[in-house]
């Protein structure tokens, strides 16, 4: 079996699991979930990806004179040789998964569990700052110093499906986000730093 084939298994038992417990969760605290799909919400989940894309195209220039900094390392020892080890047909697949899977828990079910019981201002700390831990279980000593940007990521994510009351549209933000990260990654051959998908360390492919 082919590397590439391993990181999609892998993606697709832990986005799976993702699903699952999303759904459980939902029917025990009888969460609704809002998808509001439309051709506008899709262009605006599109475009919403862009601001996150130039942001993280300039952590990786400025970690081109920083090689020793924490995003430079988790991108060389982590991102780069994962993205050139699948195919563009999976990282199509992992975007999608990834994009569904992490918002409907993040920020639909979880959010919204959160959201009813302890009000909008926890909701939006916790959801973010957990989106941002499960990306780096058992690497946490490592590259800890990621949880910051990532749970500011989240936090964009959060904003997003709060102002648009679809999980539609962050559900495409997260999935273009990490397709374009990873098509960036393969298009320079991970030269130098390369743009931080999101994805789930421990098992593969995520955001």
């Amino acid at each position: 079996m082919s590397t590439s084939f391993h990181i999609l298994s892998a993606a697709v038992v832990t986005e799976g699991l993702l699903i699952i417990i999303s759904f459980i969760f939902a029917g025990l605290f009888d969460v609704t979930i809002h998808w509001r799909a439309s051709w506008v919400l899709l262009a605006l989940g599109i475009s919403s990806a862009i601001p996150l894309l130039v942001v993280n195209h300039l952590l990786w220039r400025w970690s081109r004179n920083h090689p020793t900094s924490v995003y430079a390392r988790f991108s060389e020892t982590v991102i780069v040789p994962l993205c050139r080890q699948i195919t563009p047909l999976v990282a199509v697949l992992l975007a999608a998964m990834s994009g569904f899977g992490e918002e409907l828990f993040f920020r639909g079910v979880f959010n919204s569990i959160i959201a009813t019981n302890l009000g909008l201002l926890p909701a939006a700390a916790l959801t973010s700052i957990v989106f941002a831990y499960v990306h780096f279980v058992g690497l946490v000593k490592k590259f800890g110093g990621l949880l910051p940007l990532y749970s500011a990521v989240g936090l964009c994510f959060w904003l997003l499906h709060y102002w648009t009351d679809s999980l539609f549209t962050v559900t495409i933000t997260h999935a273009t986000y990490n397709l374009c990260a990873i098509i960036w990654v393969r298009s320079t051959n991970g030269r130098a730093a390369a743009p931080a998908a999101l994805t789930r360390t421990n098992g593969g492919p995520r955001e």
